[in-house]
């Protein structure tokens, strides 16, 4: 333990601490989506302040940051500044996020320097002013991407999920026997903490089936390259890669298809990966399915409780199936209306089949009836030699 006692330009600080370990910081929170965001901001706060700092040696740089001594109030400035392009919301939780390491290692800032930090940030919503691709944007990005890519974006485009919860969705979450396709998003995994039920196309279905028989190679493969950080060839994940490893996948297939172009204002991409769950609003909204089953679907806190005490599993399954043409990528619109036409000729021909069977039962159940009387009749007349007229 060692005794620091220095002055920060406000107040004098007397900590007495244990070396700070970003691990057992994390450790201290159990939601998945919450220690990767902890991570990202202490990793990005000690890139803007140190050159020399990288993912591989965060606790290294922890050290070295709580040994110097520092002035903390400018150390957020400078960190703010490194974040700018960022959506307000954005800045506003790795802001947040900092404000927890700092204080878990004794370093307690007044709060109305804080709140004078959080005036500056302008806005909540995305700077960026990305769109909606469309199917046939759609199908050029994904022709340029590997199986594992493929698969991984048609899943998020028809089901509604974060990247995040996907790429810590394990194989025993997947139910691809049902109708449509179910996967079960633990709790653990969501940024809500509450469990849900999404479901994919049957695109997405045979993209996933697809990519289940050489995933095992691809673990194998990445196993043997991996140096530094020794891939486990037991990862129970579907997709068994990282966020930048996604991201990577979708700015090359951007660059291949032509369909890169950055907001001006921000330098980012307009069409990235959150869009598809925007995708996968606006076509299952377009289709007629209640708003709050679509909100649900997709996670949102304020309306799962209500959706699940009012709807089934099965009651989802059949808004979903309801709208899944909308979902698809590949399949062509004039060939979707086509089988549902189709589909529904058949099922009036069904509907006039069991009709006639019905109307046929009862006439055959007449009949029996009749017959049935004739026999009591005869069999009496046989016991008593007397004949029941017919009334």
């Amino acid at each position: 333990m060692i005794l620091f006692i220095y002055y920060n330009g406000n107040s004098m600080f007397h900590r007495a601490i244990t070396m700070p370990n970003v691990k057992n910081f994390l450790e201290n929170y159990e939601n998945t989506g919450t220690k990767k965001n902890l991570w990202n901001a202490v990793n990005k706060f000690l890139q803007s302040l140190y050159e020399e700092a990288t993912p591989e040696n965060l606790d290294v740089m922890a050290k070295k940051y709580f040994r110097e001594k520092r002035d903390h109030e400018k150390d957020i400035l400078t960190f703010v500044k490194s974040l700018n392009g960022l959506a307000p919301l954005t800045i506003k939780l790795k802001l947040s996020n900092i404000k927890m390491f700092l204080q878990e290692n004794d370093v307690e800032l007044p709060e109305k320097f804080w709140k004078k930090i959080r005036r500056r940030i302008k806005g909540s919503r995305a700077l960026t002013l990305d769109r909606v691709p469309t199917n046939e944007e759609l199908k050029k990005l994904l022709k340029h991407t590997p199986i594992q890519g493929e698969c991984f974006f048609r899943c998020l485009e028809s089901s509604g999920m974060r990247i995040g919860e996907a790429l810590n969705t394990n194989i025993e979450d997947l139910h691809l026997q049902e109708n449509p396709s179910r996967i079960q998003i633990r709790g653990e995994i969501t940024k809500t903490g509450n469990p849900r039920h999404v479901f994919i196309s049957k695109e997405a279905k045979e993209a996933l089936t697809e990519w289940l028989k050489v995933r095992e190679e691809y673990l194998d493969a990445a196993h043997r390259k991996s140096h530094m950080y020794k891939k486990s060839v037991d990862d129970p994940r579907v997709w068994p890669f990282d966020a930048s490893t996604a991201y990577s996948m979708w700015k090359k297939a951007l660059h291949k298809s032509g369909l890169n172009g950055k907001d001006k204002s921000t330098n980012r991409e307009k069409i990235h990966p959150h869009t598809l769950r925007k995708f996968f609003r606006t076509r299952l909204g377009a289709a007629g399915i209640p708003v709050d089953v679509v909100e649900a679907l997709m996670g949102h806190e304020g309306y799962l409780t209500e959706v699940y005490r009012r709807y089934s599993i099965d009651d989802l399954r059949k808004f979903y199936l309801k709208g899944e043409s909308a979902l698809l990528v590949f399949t062509e619109a004039q060939e979707v209306t086509k089988l549902r036409k189709e589909v529904e000729e058949t099922n009036q021909q069904l509907k006039t089949l069991v009709t006639g069977l019905v109307a046929e039962n009862q006439g055959l159940k007449n009949r029996v009836s009749k017959l049935e009387n004739t026999i009591n009749r005869i069999e009496k007349y046989l016991e008593t030699g007397e004949l029941q007229l017919k009334e």
